[in-house]
């Protein structure tokens, strides 16, 4: 039997949708953890054989904290895309990084761009191939 909230159009209250969207732990715990790891990663790269100082501490937290986020925003918005831009930002956003990392060790910057363009070809090639296999 239809009840009087049910009859004009109106949930109960009790099956309301929530104001707030909570997100899964894998949406933000998977780029935290890339960005932590990439930041210990850039430190280890700064600290070989040299004194590792504070501008070289906070390069180390800003290149984690930017990564995390860029992943963070990526995945956010990555089911939107299509196959082939999402295979894309995947390229670019690993290719940047790895080409970053690079950089870090004290090579050229053209050396550093063609690892990079390397790592984000790779990456673009293997995510195309795993969404266009696994998907619709």
């Amino acid at each position: 039997m239809a009840t009087p909230s049910t009859l004009h159009g109106h949930r109960p209250a009790h099956r309301r949708p929530s104001a707030h969207r909570h997100l899964p732990a894998a949406a933000v715990g998977v780029p935290l953890l890339i960005g932590i790891v990439y930041g210990l990663y850039t430190a280890f790269i700064l600290s070989s054989g040299h004194v590792f100082s504070t501008a070289k501490t906070v390069l180390s937290i800003v290149s984690g904290l930017v990564l995390a986020l860029l992943a963070f925003g990526f995945g956010r918005i990555q089911h939107s895309l299509p196959k082939e831009a999402r295979a894309a930002g995947y390229g670019v956003l690993i290719g940047g990084a790895m080409g970053f990392l690079y950089s870090m060790t004290g090579s050229s910057v053209l050396s550093s761009s063609f690892i990079g363009a390397g790592f984000g070809i790779g990456a673009l090639i293997a995510t195309f191939y795993l969404f266009y296999t696994h998907e619709d």
